[in-house]
């Protein structure tokens, strides 16, 4: 009897390879939720952007940045005018081209947010502000750019090619934080179940 007792002490039962794997699957769940939906919706930026209809719209959406852009230079004091997408002037000329239009980084930003468990709401609220933040900041690379290569030629590639695309990749992810923080802020806690 001795030795039954001993035995049954020393069987101890764990955790089935099923609720390990359920135990796993429940606190990687939302992580693998957000990396999904995320993928998903960069697919679906891509392909739209790949079929002529996102070409045509992408253009059109640069000769307004152009063009918006060509007002403020006139507002202050800068004798350009706008040819399409290019702005130019007796000193400078610059076309406004696909990769410089905070195209990509506000919708990185924007799939960010959508894939995040939060209110719609305040998906909506997140979404909005940064379009418009991301969108007014690329007015200024533009109008930035264009003073840099009027008075800086030298240093306009680092600027137009490296230093622009670090601000907005950090502004994009330090937007997403700054929303996150905001909806987790005033989102109430549920009660336990």
């Amino acid at each position: 009897m001795s030795r039954q007792k001993k035995k049954k002490s020393q069987k101890i039962p764990g955790p089935s390879l099923q609720k390990k794997w359920k135990a796993w699957y429940a606190s990687k769940s939302p992580i693998f939720h957000f990396s999904v939906k995320f993928g998903v919706l960069l697919i679906l930026f891509y392909g739209l952007l790949a079929t002529s209809e996102g070409d045509r719209v992408l253009y059109s959406y640069l000769e307004a940045n152009a063009w918006l852009a060509n007002a403020i230079l006139h507002g202050c004091g800068q004798n350009t005018h706008v040819s399409e997408v290019t702005i130019q002037s007796p000193q400078f000329a610059m076309a406004i081209r696909r990769g410089c239009d905070a195209v990509e980084p506000t919708w990185l930003y924007c799939a960010a947010v959508l894939a995040f468990p939060a209110p719609f709401f305040r998906k909506f609220l997140g979404v909005l502000a940064g379009i418009i933040l991301l969108q007014a900041l690329n007015l200024v690379r533009i109008v930035t750019l264009y003073w840099i290569g009027i008075h800086l030629p030298a240093f306009f590639n680092s600027a137009h090619m490296e230093i622009w695309p670090t601000i907005f990749i950090i502004t994009a992810i330090t937007l997403f934080v700054g929303w996150k923080g905001w909806t987790f802020d005033r989102v109430e806690p549920k009660a336990p179940a």
